[in-house]
Formats: C-alpha cells, sequence, structure tokens
C-alpha cells in the first residue's frame, strides 16, 4: 500500500509523519487479500498493478473561524479495486484526528470486504446453477412443459 501525505498550513514533522503512516498502515491488515493480489500483478506486470491500493492523507491546519488554539483538519482518501473511501476529521490534535480517520476507514474497509465476499457468494451460487442446468437440460426442459395449461 502506497501512503502519500500532504499538508496545508502546517509544518510535517517526522515524529508526526511517523506517527501517521504506523497509524494508518493498521488499516492494511483488513486487506490481506487485496494486497496479496497487488504484489501478485505487480510481479506479472512489472509494477504496473491494476489492483492497486493507494491511500492519499491532506492533513491541514485551520487558521480561520476559530476563536482560541489550533484546529487540525485530516481527510484520508484510500482507492481500491471498484471504490473509494473517504474519511475526514476536525480535532484540536492532529494525532486525535488521525487516530478517528483510521477508525473510519477501517470500519469502511469492513463494510467493502462484506460487500466483495457477498457478491463472490452470489456469482457462486449462479454459477453452480448454471452447472445444474448444463449438466441435466432434458429434465429442466420437463419442468418447462409442466408448467403449461393446454
Amino acid at each position: 500500500m502506497e501512503i502519500k501525505i500532504r499538508t496545508k498550513n502546517m509544518e510535517l514533522t517526522g515524529h508526526l509523519k511517523k506517527y501517521v503512516k504506523d497509524k494508518l498502515t493498521k488499516v492494511e491488515k483488513f486487506l490481506p487479500n487485496l494486497l496479496a493480489k497487488q504484489e501478485k500483478d505487480e510481479k506479472k506486470v512489472g509494477g504496473d498493478a491494476k489492483a492497486r491500493v493507494n491511500l492519499e492523507i491532506e492533513m491541514e491546519k485551520i487558521t480561520r473561524g476559530q476563536n482560541k488554539g489550533d484546529v487540525y483538519r485530516v481527510e484520508a482518501q484510500m482507492f481500491l479495486p471498484g471504490a473509494s473511501l473517504r474519511a475526514e476529521d476536525v480535532s484540536t490534535s492532529p494525532k486525535e484526528a488521525v487516530s478517528e480517520v483510521r477508525y473510519e476507514l477501517q470500519r469502511q474497509v469492513k463494510e467493502y470486504k462484506d460487500k466483495q465476499s457477498t457478491l463472490q457468494r452470489k456469482g457462486e451460487i449462479k454459477a453452480k446453477k448454471i452447472r445444474e442446468k448444463a449438466a441435466n437440460p432434458k429434465e429442466e426442459e420437463a419442468d418447462d412443459y409442466e408448467d403449461l395449461n393446454f
């Protein structure tokens, strides 16, 4: 998984960069199948994988519109095959905002995985029905004629 971090109105220190990467790489454990497929595709294609998983993070210090104190906004966008997940949080601490974004991304990744597995199961059921029809074509035709009333 490739992580890109952009900042606006603030400086990205080494400590904060390490914290962001440590927190958001924990989302990877929810994507083992996709990441394995990405590595396999990269080896086949030579670095240009179609199933690439990218994570872009934008951190900004909001300076207008508040009475006192610093306010930080963290936005993360994860690009998966067939989906784009987005999470955003505004907080008084950049670390707190990163943590909240991480939890939101984890929730969305779990939903994405559930949806993918459901679609796969539905496809397997349809394929099984097609194989059964192909294996017994005579029985299907007989059943079709029984429904007709002459």
